[in-house]
Order: C-alpha cells, then structure tokens, then sequence
C-alpha cells in the first residue's frame, strides 16, 4: 500500500513538473504583453504601467516556477519515501536545479540561479517546522508559494543587480524602464517591501503552523497520558479488588475445614441410630461443603480445569440468571452427543454469565429474546449467544475489550473479564453486532482429545 502511494505520488509529481516546464510556450502572448506594457509605459512617461507589467512578470514566473518546486518536492518524496529521511531535502535540490537547468536550456531565458539557490534554502529550512502529516501539502504549498512569490521580487531590486539576481531578458527590461523614470527608486522600494513583506508572512504562517501541531502533539501525548493512568487506575483498583476476594474467599476455607469435621464426628455418632433422614440430609451437606470447597478452588486457582458436560454447565449458568418480571425468551440448542469440555467451572460460567447479563440489560425490561447455540466445529465448541437488543455502535466495538470501557457507568471490566477466561481456556471471543438488530458473542473453545495430557486439570480433593 505504501510502496502504491509513492509512486502515486511520483505520477503526479512528474505531471507538474512536466506542466511547468512547458507552460513558457503558452505564456507567449502573456510575454509579449509584459514587453509592450514595458515599452508604451516609457513612450507615455506611465510609471503605473510599469508597475502593472511587474506584477505580470511576477505572476508569470510565480506559476511556472510554483508547478516546478511542488512537482520536484513529490518527486524526491517518492524517491526518498519517507518525507523524514535525510534524503528528502537532497533529492528536493538535486531534482529542482536539474529541472531549471532544462527550462534555461529549452526557452533561453538566461536567469539567475542564484534566487532559486536562496529559494531552496529557505523552502529546505522552512519545511523543517512543517508537520510530516496529511496536510503536508497544503501546507508546502502555501508556504513555497510564499517564499517564491518574495523571492521573484528580489529579482526586481536594481540594486541586488550586481550580485546576480534579475538577470533574464523581462527584468533587465524593467529595471532599465525603472533607471529612465526614477533612477531604481521605485523598484529599489517596491520591490524590497514586497520582498520582506512575503518572506515575512511565510516565516510567520510557517512557525504558527509548527505551534498548532506542537500543541496538538502535546494534547494528544497529554490525552494519551489522561488513556494510561485511567487503565492504571482501574488495574490497581482491579487487583486490589481480587487481592481482598482472593484473602476473602481463602478465609473461607478454614470455617468449612471446620464445619467438615463437625459433620465427620456427627455421622460417626449416627451410624448406630436408624434416623434415615437425618442422614440423607448429612450426606446432602457433606456434598454440598465438596461443591464449595472446588469452587473456592477453581477462584483461587484459575488455572484448575475439570471436564463437564456442555449441557450441565449451561444448566448452572442459567439457574443463575434472573430473568423474573422479563419478557424474555430464553431458547437453548445444543447439538447431540457433543464431547465434555475442560474448564474452570467457577470462572467460565461467571464469563458466561457476564454474556447473558449484558444482553438482559440492553434489552431494559422490553420485550425480546437470547438465544444460546452450542454446536461443534472441527475440534472446537463454538458458543454463540445473541440477543435482539440495540445492538453496539461501531465506534465502540473495539473498546468493549478493553478494562474499564463501558457505556453505562458500570465498572466496565465484564467483557474484558470474558476474554481473558476464554483466552484462558486457549479459546477466542469475538462479536458480531448490528446496531438496531442483534449482537451476537461467539466463543469458540477447542476439546480435548481422548487421552490428551492436561496439566492444567487438577482434582481440587486431592
């Protein structure tokens, strides 16, 4: 694509140049009115026509010269390719003065080189400042506008003479003109007050130009700063939050060590008696105190994974689901005989969960459906969950990652908990939105194969 816009830009910078070179040879008519301008000025004593066929004679030159800076500048850009390599500036000289070269040698015109070197000095310094963006340009080209607008009129200054500048055929003619009427005080002061006039505005617009990118560059530096200490924030409140789950849930295991133990002694004590019930009911508890026990496990190990059936997992997410007063309907599909998963129960469910909690929110009490799909694909699950709510805006559909992000002042870190479970699990989440219609989660999770080695599968007992 880069290697594309170069030579685009080659193209159109050989268009220019080429433009500019031939553009002498329908100035004809423009140039033989400047030289007749010149000569009825003298024979009506009309310094105002004077005037008038110096600004033609600026004009003239202004164009053709504007078309061979701007189409050379493009040229030594596609060349360099890089409008920050040291190159550039080179490439820009070199392409420039060659050009001149050939427009002295067709048309004969004998000018000076000297202005064009002042001319490049100033355009290769000045577009230092100029911000390498978009709008580099718009930005050149007012500027090389500028500066050759101030330059021609150097041409034009007798006095500069001596030095080489104004050594073509139409400026001699009108500083001679210029010597008849006022000895070279009018160009002497016209000239140079046009001169500094337009270098100064070129100098001028050049500077603020760099002020407003260097403020910009700090505003976004500053907004990017403002980005990473928010992201921080959140990661220390994030963490802190787990580090006092983590101690919370930890101490947890101590009261159920204990209650295990006091169940232990009680149905040592019942094993004489014949109250059947009350030791169904013990063996109930005891199960209960091993469910507990693995979840507080699988919280505080995320990387302990045991297998379960797609069906039983779902069942336990969705009992978990509040959909009371909801006009919701909830429709799971599953395809037949599909394989056991590994996960970690706790955390994958809580994932799941965070999903249909989402789609039950954006749906705000209104009528309306979630869908869960299971199905397999090759040697992976795919999940895929969608719900009929307002659907994700665009612009937000590669922020919903992100720790923090949320459109409805919630803490903002449930679906960047979702991928990192499911990421966890060496799967991927993406999501398929359309603003007005639908979202839909798909998560796709690889099974593993019969006799698969999984370290990560650790029975919490033992």
């Amino acid at each position: 694509m880069r290697e594309r816009k170069n030579l685009f830009i080659g193209i159109i910078g050989m268009l220019l140049l080429f433009y500019g070179e031939l553009l002498p040879s329908f100035f004809n008519e423009w140039s033989i009115f400047i030289i007749e301008s010149i000569n009825e000025s003298i024979l009506l004593l009309d310094s105002g026509l004077l005037i008038i066929s110096s600004f033609a004679y600026i004009a003239k030159y202004l164009i053709i010269f504007s078309l061979i800076y701007l189409g050379s500048m493009m040229i030594a850009h596609s060349l360099s390719k890089d409008l920050e390599q040291s190159s550039f500036p080179l490439l820009l000289i070199v392409t420039v003065m060659a050009s001149l070269f050939l427009f002295n040698q067709i048309y004969h015109e004998h000018f000076s080189y000297l202005g064009h070197i002042v001319t490049l000095g100033i355009v290769v310094f000045l577009q230092i400042y100029i911000p390498k963006q978009k709008n580099f340009y718009i930005i050149f080209s007012i500027i090389l506008f500028l500066v050759i607008l101030s330059v021609q009129w150097l041409q034009l200054i007798p006095v500069l003479s001596s030095l080489g500048f104004g050594t073509d055929d139409i400026a001699i003619s009108l500083k001679m003109a210029d010597s008849f009427f006022t000895e070279n005080n009018l160009f002497n002061t016209l000239a140079t007050i046009f001169f500094i006039a337009f270098f100064i505005i070129a100098i001028i617009f050049t500077f603020l130009i760099h002020l407003v990118n260097k403020q910009v560059y700090t505003l976004k530096k500053y907004q990017e700063q403002e980005e990473e200490l928010k992201e921080t924030r959140i990661a220390l409140v994030e963490s802190k939050v787990y580090e006092e789950m983590t101690m919370l849930v930890h101490d947890l295991k101590t009261p159920l060590v204990t209650v295990e133990g006091l169940l232990s002694l009680i149905e040592m004590k019942m094993q004489l008696s014949e109250d059947r019930p009350l030791a169904t009911y013990l063996k109930r508890t005891d199960k209960s105190i091993e469910i507990m026990k693995d979840m507080i496990s699988e919280i505080l190990y995320e990387n302990i994974k045991q297998p379960i059936h797609i069906k039983e997992l779902l069942e336990y997410v969705t009992s978990h689901l509040n959909l009371d007063e909801q006009f919701i309907d909830l429709d799971i599909k599953m395809e037949p005989n599909l394989p056991q998963i590994y996960v970690n129960k706790t955390r994958f469910s809580r994932a799941i969960s965070n999903i249909l909690e989402n789609a039950v929110t954006s749906l705000a009490g209104k009528e309306g459906y979630i869908h869960i799909n299971v199905k397999r694909i090759d040697s992976d699950i795919l999940f895929q969950i969608q719900d009929n709510g307002p659907g994700i805006k665009n612009s937000h559909l590669k922020n919903i990652w992100i720790d923090g992000f949320s459109t409805r002042n919630s803490s903002g870190i449930g679906l960047s908990f979702v991928k990192r479970v499911v990421e966890n699990h060496e799967g991927t989440v993406t999501v398929d939105s359309v603003p007005g219609s639908h979202t839909q989660m798909n998560i796709l999770l690889p099974i593993h194969k019969v006799g698969e080695q999984t370290n990560e599968y650790i029975h919490t007992n033992r």
